[in-house]
């Protein structure tokens, strides 16, 4: 083997239980509908096409976890989650919770009786949704910008500084405004990366709950990050 290729190996193997760590968080959300293997693998091409770009003196890590996080998430997009099926779904799912709240608080089962679908298909689209929530809430972060365009260079001009540091102000900002409720809900979905089926036991609510809470809550961020950026 050549010097080349065992350089190549040795790096992907220094970071591959970072490919890891990331895949698993991100899995947590798509459970059931992507491959964990599949991210691994796009995670490893991230490290590869870094090799030639990365400055192990201005903090690797944190550039390759962006590298790798994005080739995930640029892997999700091109599944198409947000179909007009399952957009039309979402829809219907919205009107039952909004039918059936007028009484109690539905549960998951009686969301999919009212449906006419088995509880396990509600949920496999509810992760679909999940999915595709995750994305635009990342295309937000982005600005539209695509991965390839982010990080072309490890090191940050200090006009990206001054428009990453104003971006997170102003989504703190945005996430001040939402309820407590809906704070909660981002918290242990994206901050303690918490799967909605888990979220909706902590809550005591159905996983379609947590799906239209979450939905809000990243819909009213966007709108006032388009009215002040």
């Amino acid at each position: 083997m050549k010097k080349y290729e065992k350089d190549r190996e040795a790096f992907v193997l220094e970071y591959l239980p970072l490919v890891r760590r990331i895949a698993q968080s991100i899995h947590r959300h798509v459970y059931g509908i992507v491959d964990i293997r599949d991210l691994i693998g796009y995670g490893v091409l991230a490290i590869l096409e870094s090799i030639n770009k990365l400055d192990k003196t201005k903090n690797p890590e944190a550039y390759l976890r962006l590298r790798i996080r994005g080739a995930m998430y640029d892997y999700l997009r091109s599944l198409d989650f947000v179909s007009r099926s399952l957009r039309d779904k979402a829809k219907r799912i919205r009107q039952a919770l909004e039918e059936l709240s007028k009484e109690k608080e539905p549960t998951d089962e009686e969301i999919a009786k009212y449906l006419d679908v088995s509880v396990e298909d509600l949920h496999k689209d509810l992760q679909k949704l999940s999915a595709s929530q995750i994305l635009y809430l990342d295309e937000i972060f982005k600005e539209g910008r695509s991965y390839e365009e982010i990080f072309s260079s490890s090191e940050e001009t200090p006009e990206d500084i001054v428009i990453r540091e104003d971006l997170e102000e102003k989504l703190k900002e945005a996430i001040e405004r939402l309820n407590d409720r809906e704070k909660l809900v981002l918290q242990l979905v994206f901050y303690e990366e918490l799967p909605i089926k888990e979220v909706a036991k902590i809550l005591g609510v159905s996983m379609a709950r947590v799906s239209q809470i979450k939905e809000d809550a990243i819909e009213k961020i966007r709108k006032y990050l388009i009215s002040v950026l």
